[in-house]
């Protein structure tokens, strides 16, 4: 999977991951990283990673940053949307996505129809 951290703890080794399927966050706390030579993920970073469930934690396993800091304006436009007043649970017409692309990964999915064959 792939993901954006959100919020990284460099000295208890811990991050939490926004997930590109916009499931439950992934929670990352790998005591194997504490020996690792590379700084520790900070929030943006890009992350390709395994995850497993336990206990209903989504828990993110053999993590790889892709791009240091690429999602920073992810993680800064949730961070927005959470100081800012909303309406109540379902009472909204609409739903803001927060867009996420990676320019060098837009590849087409394997059996996808091209834009101009789509019938309507």
């Amino acid at each position: 999977m792939i993901g954006v951290i959100l919020w990284s703890d460099a000295a208890d080794q811990k991050a939490v991951i926004w997930c590109e399927d916009q499931g439950d966050l992934a929670f990352l706390a790998n005591p194997e990283l504490a020996e690792c030579t590379d700084p520790f993920f900070q929030v943006g970073d890009v992350v390709e990673f395994d995850v497993r469930t336990e206990r209903n934690l989504r828990l993110a396993r053999n993590t790889n940053r892709i791009e240091h800091t690429m999602g920073h304006a992810l993680a800064d436009g949730l961070r927005s949307l959470a100081d800012t007043p909303h309406e109540a649970a379902g009472s909204a017409e609409t739903a803001e996505i927060i867009p996420f692309r990676i320019e060098h990964a837009t590849r087409p999915l394997p059996g996808a129809i091209p834009q101009q064959q789509r019938r309507g």
